[in-house]
């Protein structure tokens, strides 16, 4: 397969660029510089696991011949994404931390930086278009054609002036395509192995071991407060009507419509209901009881759409791996929406987004609440 055609989408200038180690922001920045951007790298620091990414960084940065920075922002990823992550387990939601670091810590630093060293664009190696919508003019995040790779559902959260400034570099690629630009390009890493074969990162990057439930147990905040260490501990599995039934190990372990790892004295196909952390009991029951019609959305932002009419016709995501399906969307007098399925959905879990398409541009976005 030949290399790609790189043409630039903007007029080049001097462009910041997200630099994680990865090969999709190594290639992204071996594109920019193609383009006749004036590229400088910078890395963010958010965890004591992330120091190992930041020489593959530096390195593909020196190899391209482009300056790399690096901004240490521990401080506030532990404040703002690791204690949402902890605090949304402990009440009983499933929460997703890229949602929450994307809009408040990862861009929130490049365009701070951005502004300091006079770059008019930020770019990242996400896999997502931007478009203007027709009449309004307002900018939304674009699916791609990367298929499951594509992260548009990550970033719904950006804001308007956020989506004005940024480029992606990889929009209209795939994977296949990324890494056969790294390899073609000769990019390698700080120990001389290309970067091309470098394995994708894990869905959580401060958890290196996915051993959440771990993690959330030994933060000084649990493990110093015994009520809350008590729902990190084994309980009680009950049914619709509160009638014991098993045992859990613990409720940070399980999200809704899980239907494994817990014991239950029945031989019913069941699935998580929902938790309640008050008495550390985790509720099941059968396929139907995981089925939703409709459900409350709060906290949303916009994109597409500066607002929602009563009853807007819209295409819902109720997590990154499900497809949309249609849906009316209802403002709310609490500053929430509500979204009525078209057919029933299959265990929307609250502390997840749902996030709001139209001919496959975001218009708008929000967590799901308890029900």
């Amino acid at each position: 397969m030949p290399m790609m055609p790189i043409e630039p989408n903007h007029s080049p200038g001097r462009i910041l660029l997200g630099m994680s180690g990865g090969v999709d922001s190594s290639v992204s920045a071996f594109i920019l510089k193609k383009q006749g951007y004036e590229v400088i790298g910078l890395s963010l620091l958010t965890h004591d696991a992330g120091v190992a990414g930041l020489s593959d960084a530096k390195a593909i940065c020196s190899q391209l011949g482009i300056e790399w920075l690096m901004v240490d922002v521990r401080k506030e990823f532990q404040q703002i994404v690791i204690s949402d992550f902890i605090d949304s387990y402990l009440l009983g939601r499933t929460p997703n931390p890229c949602i929450i670091c994307n809009p408040a810590i990862k861009f929130a630093a490049l365009y701070r930086e951005a502004q300091k060293m006079d770059c008019s664009h930020v770019a990242t190696g996400h896999y997502a278009k931007i478009e203007k919508v027709t009449g309004s003019g307002r900018f939304a995040l674009a699916k791609t054609e990367a298929g499951l790779k594509d992260q548009t559902y990550f970033m719904y959260r950006l804001s308007q002036e956020q989506l004005s400034r940024l480029i992606f570099p990889l929009s209209g690629m795939d994977k296949e395509q990324v890494r056969l630009i790294a390899a073609q390009a000769g990019l390698r890493i700080q120990d001389g192995s290309r970067i091309a074969e470098k394995p994708d990162s894990q869905d959580n990057c401060f958890i290196p071991s996915g051993d959440y439930a771990n993690f959330i147990q030994n933060d000084p905040k649990v493990r110093n407060n015994e009520s809350l260490l008590d729902l990190t501990r084994p309980g009680t599995v009950v049914d619709q009507n509160g009638r014991p039934i098993g045992t859990h190990r613990g409720l940070i372990h399980y999200t809704v419509g899980q239907r494994k790892g817990f014991q239950v004295k029945t031989t019913e196909r069941l699935f998580v209901v929902g938790k309640i952390p008050s008495t550390n009991s985790l509720v099941v029951g059968p396929f139907d009881q995981v089925l939703r019609s409709e459900i409350k959305v709060i906290k949303p932002v916009y994109s597409g759409l500066a607002a929602i009419g009563p009853g807007e016709s819209l295409e819902a995501r109720i997590r990154n791996s499900a497809r949309e399906v249609p849906c009316k969307v209802y403002p709310m007098a609490d500053d929430c929406l509500k979204a009525i399925f078209e057919q029933p959905v299959a265990a929307p879990a609250p502390g997840q987004s749902c996030v709001f398409y139209r001919d496959g541009l975001i218009m708008a976005g929000g967590f799901i609440d308890d029900y």
